[in-house]
């Protein structure tokens, strides 16, 4: 006859190991493992880098949730709250991916670029996950991985034209009027309506929303994120998409051909604050730049051309640096030998969003009443046609 004592510890034993169970198997549906491995490790002297870092949240709100070191043999892996949201990795300060988080996922990365000519977030990284909304957010990275590898394609179009230009120009003017690159970017924006459209039941449509260029049209996307909201009403990351927009919208209004260009005033070299106001009677082309910014510098020729040009007819240029280094801008001043007035940004990021900048050079041509003319992203052809129409009428 077995003892009482010895039964009641054997169910004891028996509950505990039950609850023990049911306690991890609760927890582990709870948490999701991010793990996986990166192909290229940092070199040496960025050794420290060798990392990932974890992010929640979406645009200016995510928030950093934890970080884990890559390996020698590039294997990592980290464990988080499994949550109804987008979440984002940042790997080795190369490259950059999103998820949801609703299920374990496994990241293929290169890492360190080993090309020539290096690139930050360029290449694509592969996600496997058994989560729908990770291989719906994958899939449109993917396109947008390819829609940049066509881009670099029609550059180096662009350059074969040019050095081609005496055999064939009828090439290069077709290039150059934005042909076969305007129609790229129109095309993937209508490969990413379509993802948008047939993935709007998806938790995903977050993401897909957050890649669209809300310039190229606004009723779209004001549409598709009305319907979201709509679906996910308590989305964080749709509200933050929509707070950003409206934003966005009303910049925009402000930043339209015709409006008054908005008030700034700037620190110059000197110390002297320079307001925009003082321009008036002149037109003026204000250039966005910065000292690391090679497209910049190589439109400055271009600009003092115009400069040259125009100057004795009431035109003027402003330089507005958004450099984060004072001493930078100081010596790119000096290299370029600019003859017209300079200044810097307080706040580059103030300045960024409150002019819509994407992208620098980024120029805006001015009328003689502060009024905007047009706004330029990269110097082209189109300014100087539309500053000789504006003198020229004058006569």
């Amino acid at each position: 006859m077995i003892p009482l004592k010895k039964i009641y510890s054997f169910y004891l034993s028996l509950i505990l190991f039950f609850f023990a169970s049911a306690v991890l198997q609760a927890q582990s549906e709870k948490s999701i493992a991010v793990y996986g491995h990166v192909q290229n490790l940092n070199p040496e002297i960025f050794k420290k880098y060798n990392k990932i870092w974890l992010y929640e949240g979406i645009g200016n709100q995510r928030k950093l949730i934890d970080s884990a070191v890559v390996n020698e043999q590039g294997d990592f892996k980290l464990k988080t709250n499994k949550k109804q949201t987008l979440y984002s990795l940042d790997i080795l300060k190369w490259q950059t991916a999103s998820f949801w988080a609703d299920a374990d996922v496994k990241v293929l990365a290169r890492g360190y670029d080993t090309s020539k000519f290096k690139m930050k977030n360029s290449g694509f990284v592969e996600l496997q996950s058994g989560s729908k909304a990770t291989r719906i957010i994958n899939a449109a990275d993917y396109n947008q991985y390819l829609a940049s590898e066509e881009m670099k394609i029609l550059n180096d179009e662009w350059l074969v034209a040019n050095r081609t230009a005496q055999q064939d120009s009828t090439w290069r003017k077709y290039i150059k009027s934005d042909g076969f690159i305007k129609k790229s970017g129109e095309f993937n924006r209508l490969r990413l309506e379509k993802f948008i459209e047939v993935n709007s039941d998806s938790p995903a449509i977050a993401y897909l929303l957050s890649l669209y260029p809300t310039d190229a049209d606004s009723a779209f996307f004001e549409s598709n994120i009305q319907q979201a909201l709509k679906k996910y009403p308590q989305s964080e990351n749709l509200k933050y998409l929509d707070k950003e927009y409206q934003t966005k919208k009303n910049i925009r209004n402000s930043l339209k051909n015709k409006s008054q260009i908005p008030a700034f005033a700037y620190p110059s070299p000197n110390g002297d604050v320079i307001n925009i106001e003082s321009f008036k009677g002149k037109y003026v082309l204000i250039d966005f730049w910065a000292s690391w910014c090679g497209p910049c510098r190589k439109a400055i020729p271009a600009v003092k051309e115009l400069y040259a040009k125009y100057k004795d007819k009431g035109f003027d240029v402003l330089s507005v640096s958004v450099d984060s280094n004072e001493e930078a801008w100081r010596k790119a001043m000096a290299q370029e030998n600019m003859p017209w007035p300079q200044v810097l940004s307080p706040d580059k990021e103030k300045t960024l969003k409150e002019f819509m900048i994407v992208g620098i050079p980024t120029l805006f041509l001015i009328d003689r009443e502060g009024k905007i003319i047009q706004k330029f992203t990269g110097f082209s052809e189109s300014l100087k046609d539309q500053l000789a129409k504006a003198i020229e009428s004058e006569k």
